[in-house]
């Protein structure tokens, strides 16, 4: 009867946190690891797609002057703003999981270049994010935090 209790109770414990992993989400602010911006993820159709929603400036950086997309390879997208960029897209749900997106993009404004990346929801204030070139195996993690209490940036 004590193990049939505590198996229940172990059970009960498990479908909870289960449960509460699937109510988080992906959508929201996130600060990324290195600490210098915070992406927004929102929907994007049936992916998910996030732009900047605030970065710390550059130690060259005007005061009140929005930095630009100085590094991008396109010579024609250097003078949008850095606020406001997309920097995550076309990503779809992975296997199933409703805490994993797969086969998306990451661009990276401080090289210029854009890689493959997978995310998955860790738990409800932490993201896992693998960079990579070529295969997954080939890349590098990241971990975000929710970041709902830094200032929002806005591009002019």
């Amino acid at each position: 009867m004590k193990l049939g209790f505590c198996l229940a109770v172990i059970f009960g414990l498990m479908t909870g946190i289960a449960a509460a992993k699937d109510e988080a989400s992906v959508t929201g602010r996130w600060l990324t690891a290195d600490g210098k911006g915070v992406v927004a993820i929102a929907p994007c159709g049936d992916s998910i797609c996030g732009h900047i929603d605030w970065m710390k400036p550059p130690a060259d950086a005007k005061p009140g002057v929005i930095p630009l997309d100085k590094k991008n390879p396109d010579p024609a997208h250097r003078r949008q703003p850095m606020c406001g960029l997309t920097i995550v897209y076309g990503f779809h749900r992975g296997g199933g999981d409703p805490n994993s997106w797969v086969e998306g993009s990451i661009y990276d404004p401080e090289s210029g270049k854009t890689y493959h990346a997978n995310v998955t929801l860790e738990d409800a204030n932490h993201l896992r994010l693998r960079g990579y070139v070529g295969i997954p195996l080939l890349g590098q993690n990241q971990v975000w935090s929710r970041a709902d209490n830094y200032p929002h940036c806005h591009a002019g």
